[in-house]
Order: structure tokens, then sequence, then C-alpha cells
């Protein structure tokens, strides 16, 4: 079993605190950011035999934002066998099982008013907080990818919201370095054992909330305040709220969607949130969205 300390050591040893000198060119990055989330959306006609083109159309906007939006053609709009597909021609591998995972990997996030999904937020109709996905994982089980792919939107609401982590970092490293850095310690951010048992049960685990890994800034976090058990000194804490003000005030680098039918995210892992949202009265139309999470990096 992993306690708290085990954890925060692999942490510090197998990653590298984030010291990405950003401030240098931040400004054009924001720049860039700022162009780029305003045209994400990737036409595929065929997932299954992507084109040269539609690659080359997804890793431009990855490259510049950490993230992409794919609009399948009209026939694989609730294929999920089209996303697996997908992530596969992507270099993705298998996606990281779970508790709530299918044979495939992938999630079917939808409501559940009964079961081991009910105590989970995500399979509510309820408003999901600003989260990378896994952020209670420990470090040999990072999740670099995170996809969201709508096969039926909801009725009213349950509109997408993301913004990338490098800006993020840059933002708080701007307003004072320091910040950045307590942010970046192994001890920062700790997740509580979630207190279940058998396969559901997780242990304790501290890290940071900003490393680097192999030259790539990552990025885990809730704000989920029952979630999470933050450091106690002033400056950790300051830069908690810095972060929260961050989240909550900078609609303009926010890239706000309503998944359509067909439609999916593809990320580096980005912080998101949820709207809440009302499902159809027909249970066979109510909002169903695939999730896959992977350990490869996007690498398109």
């Amino acid at each position: 079993m992993y306690t708290s300390s085990t954890a925060s050591a692999l942490f510090e040893t197998r990653l590298t605190p984030a010291r990405i000198g950003m401030t240098n060119h931040f400004g054009q990055r924001l720049s860039q950011y700022q162009r780029a989330i305003e045209n994400l959306v990737v036409d595929i006609d065929d997932p299954y035999r992507i084109s040269t083109m539609e690659s080359t159309a997804l890793a431009r906007r990855i490259e510049k934002t950490n993230m992409a939006i794919y609009r399948f053609g009209p026939d694989y709009g609730r294929d999920r066998s089209a996303v697996t597909a997908l992530t596969a021609q992507l270099g993705l591998g298998d996606p990281d099982q779970n508790l709530c995972a299918d044979a495939d990997g992938l999630s079917p996030i939808q409501v559940h008013p009964k079961g081991v999904r009910q105590r989970y937020i995500p399979y509510t109709d309820k408003k999901l907080n600003w989260h990378t996905d896994g952020y209670y994982h420990r470090p040999e089980r990072i999740i670099r990818t995170m996809l969201l792919h709508c096969a039926r939107p909801a009725l009213e609401g349950g509109a997408l919201e993301a913004i990338d982590h490098e800006i993020i970092y840059g933002l708080i490293q701007e307003r004072d370095p320091r910040l950045a850095e307590a942010l970046s310690l192994p001890d920062a951010m700790t997740i509580p054992e979630n207190g279940l048992s058998g396969p559901a049960f997780r242990a304790k685990c501290s890290g940071p909330v900003f490393f680097e890994e192999s030259g790539a800034l990552r990025m885990r976090y809730t704000a989920r305040k029952h979630n999470v058990i933050w450091k106690e000194d002033a400056l950790t804490q300051e830069a908690v709220a810095v972060l929260d003000e961050i989240l909550n005030s900078s609609r303009d680098l926010i890239v706000r969607c309503s998944l359509k039918s067909g439609e999916g995210l593809i990320c580096a892992n980005v912080p998101h949130r949820r709207d809440a949202f009302i499902d159809s009265p027909c249970v066979s139309e109510r909002r169903l969205i695939y999730r896959g999470r992977y350990t490869c990096p996007l690498g398109i």
C-alpha cells in the first residue's frame, strides 16, 4: 500500500518540478493561443482512416493549445469503435482502465441513478467543477491524454469548458514566479484516501500541481474542495487562490463548446469542467459521452 510519504517520494524522484521559464516567450505563446482557440474544429470524414491532412490539422491545433475538437462524418456519430480507431491511429495505445470503464477502456458517461457510478459526479446531471482527469493517480499512472466523445448531447445544458494548462502556468508565473514554484513542490497537493474497499480502494497520494516530464509541462488539479488537501503554508494558499481566480475569470482564454453527436475533445489532459444539464425524458436519447484516458502523450 502506498502512503502519503511514499507517493510524495515517487513524484519527487520520478518527475521534475516545473521550472519551465515561460516568461521570456509567454506573450507570444499567449497571443498564439488566443488566435488558435477561435478555430479548434477539425472535420474527420472517416475516423477509421484519417487522412494526412486531417492528422496535420489536429497536430497544429494541439501544438498551439494542447487540445483540438474533432467532428466525425454523419455516419460515425454514435459509433464508439470509431473512437478507438481514431485513438489507435494517433498512437495512444489502450485506454487506462478504471472502475467505470467498459471492456474497450472507454467509460460511458451518463446519468446513473443507482449503483457504483451514482456516487461520482460525472455520472449525474450536476455541474462538474474544474479538474484534470486522474488527478488522484500515482506517478506511474499519469493521465497524459484525455478524450471526450459525444454520442448524444443533453436536451439542454452540459456545455464543456477547457483551458490550456501551459497558459495557466504562464499567468501564475507572470503574477509571481514564487507562486508557480509553490505549486510545483511534491507536497503541494494531497488527495486523501477514498475510504472504499476492494478494487475501488485508492490510497492517499501527494504530489505537485505542475511538473515537467521529458520537457513537457503537465498538470494535476481538482477544484473539488472535499477531494483535496492543500499544503498549509501561506505561499501555497496564495497560489491556490490565484489559480482559482484564473480559472474563474479568464473568459477570453477558456474554450467553451456544446458538443454535438460525433464531436469530441482530445487534449493533453488540460483542466476542464462541465455545466449542469437537463436530460431527455426518452431514455434512449439521454446524454451519452464516451471518455477515454491515456497514459501515452499526444504525439501526432
